[in-house]
This record gives C-alpha cells, sequence and structure tokens, in this order.
C-alpha cells in the first residue's frame, strides 16, 4: 500500500471514529438529568478523601448509559466529582441508542472519566464497538470538548491500532463497492 493510499483510509477511520464519539457526548448530555442508580455488594465510603469505592459486580447507570465493572472509583473535591475510575476484566460501557446500528459497546480493563477535564482514557485490551464496525487498541483517550481521539496500540504483542468499518448500509441493501 502506498502512502497516497494510507491517508484517505486514516481520514475515513478518523471520521468513522468522531461519528462513535460525538454520539456519546451528545447523548451523555441528554443523559446527565436523569438520576444514577449503582448496583455493588459493597461500598466504601471516605469523606475524608473524598473517595467512594464500590466493589463487586458493580452495575451503575444513568438514562441510556451503562457500565459493568469489578470495581468503580468515585472521586471527589470541593462536591464536585472529578474522577470516575472502573476497572474490571474487563470494564464495559453501553450507550443505547435508538437504532442497534447506533448502540456502543466499550470494554477495557480500565475506564478513566476525568469529569471536570472532559476526558475519557480507556486503557488495557481497549474495544470499541458501534453496530458492527470496531476498533481496537490497548490504550485509547477521547477529548469530549475537542471531539478529538487519540489511540495507540501496546508494547507487547502487535502494538498496533485495528479498525473494521463495514460498508454505509443504504435502503436497497448494501452500498456499491468501487
Amino acid at each position: 500500500m502506498t502512502h497516497r493510499n494510507i491517508a484517505p483510509l486514516r481520514l475515513v477511520v478518523l471520521f468513522m471514529l468522531s461519528l462513535l464519539a460525538a454520539t456519546v457526548a451528545q447523548a451523555a448530555s441528554l443523559d446527565e438529568d436523569e438520576p444514577i442508580r449503582v448496583d455493588a455488594r459493597s461500598v466504601e465510603a471516605n469523606d475524608k478523601t473524598g473517595a467512594v469505592v464500590y466493589s463487586g459486580n458493580v452495575v451503575v447507570e444513568q438514562g441510556r448509559l451503562s457500565i459493568q465493572a469489578d470495581r468503580i472509583e468515585v472521586i471527589t473535591r470541593k462536591g464536585k466529582t472529578e474522577l470516575v475510575r472502573a476497572t474490571g476484566k474487563p470494564a464495559k460501557l453501553r450507550q443505547r441508542a435508538e437504532t442497534a446500528n447506533a448502540e456502543i459497546r466499550a470494554e477495557a480493563d480500565r475506564v478513566d472519566y476525568h469529569v471536570s477535564l472532559k476526558n475519557v482514557d480507556l486503557i488495557g485490551h481497549v474495544s470499541l464497538r458501534r453496530g458492527d464496525d470496531l476498533f481496537t487498541a490497548d490504550v485509547l483517550h477521547y477529548d469530549l470538548n475537542t471531539k478529538s481521539l487519540n489511540a495507540a496500540g501496546g508494547d507487547k504483542g502487535e502494538g498496533r491500532v485495528h479498525a473494521v468499518i463495514q460498508p454505509k448500509q443504504t435502503a436497497d441493501g448494501p452500498a456499491p463497492g468501487p
């Protein structure tokens, strides 16, 4: 594959990833007025440090967003949530949508949401799906403010980022080929 052929492919991948991220950001803003529901086997709270740790098959739901993890830690400072960290093998995030092709599912060993910065970090064995499209990496950083994404493969294994983007479907069936 020549260098000229790689540039358009990168643009397509970046466009698809920005669509994924925009869907999550829009749905999150719609759901932020919904109540947060937490189900866990145990909870430990420390008012002095501002840390609350939910453990044991934790499920957090707010509107159409749900997170499942072995452990979820919430850090607050001055009454505001700063960090939500979900860890598991894997930690799972699901953003339900009106159509199956718009639903987002993500998995990683760790998911960090830096609330005030509006940054999301997925770390370790990252898998992001929207419909039949798939994106995998070892680390993925997404900035909700700038709608920018940065992903990298790890030092172990292949050390690569992978994307599978399905052809856009039309009312008459698959999109025409080249």
